[in-house]
């Protein structure tokens, strides 16, 4: 029970730690860092204090246990959710230039990267902005449930969620079938092209 509650301090002092650095640069404290600032300061602050509002929650958890503070997991949670939709926003459907847009991974020496256009980082990012828009609604639709089962709002909101986030998924789903299909009869030309040799006849007696 300590090993558990002494991962939970270290990793939520990490997170504020990883926190405070973007919402103190926001905030102006070290004019320095400013200049590498690529989003206004909101959009950067709120980035940051994702990180702290999850790193004091795990430390909520470590000095009152889990049980104790489930209380608030709801709200840490739309919280969250709350920020990230408006960061995913901003970056699909608000106002700068996106044409530097792009991401990379390295590891043991080896990197890759790619640099991708304004109009498809925008649409990358206007995909997943929906995305979030919509399980965002759906989790109004079950805060209002909660509160009032009969409520006409959250059965609105349950339903327009359910089926927007169907008509986002439904793409993705369509071209899994669709690689799934090709790879079945790529397997099934490769067996009549190269059938199998059947079993040797058994000796006759």
């Amino acid at each position: 029970m300590r090993d558990s509650r002494l991962v939970l301090v270290l990793c939520g002092l990490a997170c504020i730690a990883a926190g405070l650095f973007p919402m103190i640069t926001a905030l102006g404290v070290v004019p320095a860092w400013e200049e590498k600032m690529n989003a206004p300061r909101w959009v950067v602050f709120l980035a940051g204090s994702l990180f702290f509002v999850a790193g004091t929650w795990l430390l909520l958890q470590a000095a009152v246990g889990e049980a104790a503070a489930r209380a608030f997991g709801s709200v840490v949670g739309l919280t969250t959710l709350v920020g990230l939709t408006a960061i995913s926003n901003w970056v699909a459907f608000g106002g700068g230039d996106r044409s530097d847009c792009g991401g990379g991974i390295s590891a043991l020496g080896f990197g890759f990267s790619q640099v991708a256009s304004e109009i498809e980082c925008r649409a990358m990012f206007g995909y997943g902005a929906l995305l979030i828009d919509l399980i965002l609604l759906r989790g109004i639709a079950w805060w209002i449930a909660k509160r009032d089962p009969e409520s006409s709002a959250a059965r609105a909101f349950e339903k327009v969620a359910g089926w927007g986030i169907g008509l986002l998924l439904l793409p993705l789903i369509l071209l899994a079938l669709l690689l799934s299909g090709i790879k079945d009869g790529s397997a099934r030309l490769a067996n009549r092209l190269h059938p199998k040799k059947g079993r040797p006849a058994e000796d006759k007696k």
